[in-house]
């Protein structure tokens, strides 16, 4: 079976790529946003606001290191999952990493959108808002190759059984008959 190329690739390379993309951007993006997430101006009188919309976003902004460092862990525990469920031929893996990335970077934009306001230099917020978009538009491109690969890998499994599934009636029948055929062409001596 041939197999389809885009951009110069394999989906299964895609994927591979894939994967390897979203530890080193999810690193880099801690390395760079660990100055700007962290909060110190939080205190226990601030969180209490009027209402509750207020304090929702003020426990988001105090807790946004914690909640970004947290998913951006899992983000590569799920990427590393996915190496090895290409390697292994493991479509769930690659399912599960389809579902989780639009997660994390909703979660991401949230924060971002959230924590914007505390930036008080416009070029700070203007390329924290770059690498954030550019990431996401990265893993809008990077998906299609794992989608496709977890459909290549779905279809494969499941002819796989039915083939499998095939093969063991087949020789159940053939076992019979060979035997059938022996037991028939058994002389008979008196």
């Amino acid at each position: 079976m041939k197999q389809k190329h885009w951009c110069g690739m394999t989906s299964r390379m895609g994927t591979v790529l894939s994967g390897v993309f979203t530890i080193m951007a999810t690193q880099m993006y801690l390395i760079f946003e660990r100055k700007f997430l962290r909060n110190d101006n939080c205190e226990e009188n601030d969180l209490w606001a009027k209402s509750i919309s207020n304090m929702i976003n003020k426990l988001i902004i105090c807790w946004s290191w914690k909640i970004v460092f947290f998913l951006s862990v899992i983000t590569i525990l799920i990427s590393c999952f996915l190496l090895y469920s290409v390697y292994a031929q493991f479509y769930r893996g690659l399912l599960l990493y389809i579902i989780w990335i639009p997660v994390y970077e909703t979660v991401n934009i949230v924060i971002q959108i959230l924590t914007n306001r505390d930036s008080d230099i416009a070029e700070v917020r203007i390329i924290r808002w770059f690498g954030l978009v550019s990431r996401v538009f990265l893993h809008c491109f990077w998906i299609f190759f794992v989608i496709n690969e977890a459909y290549t890998i779905y279809k494969i499994k499941s002819q796989g059984s039915i083939l499998s599934y095939n093969r063991r009636v087949s020789m159940v029948n053939g076992e019979f008959s060979h035997w059938k055929t022996k037991k028939i062409n058994f002389p008979l001596h008196h």
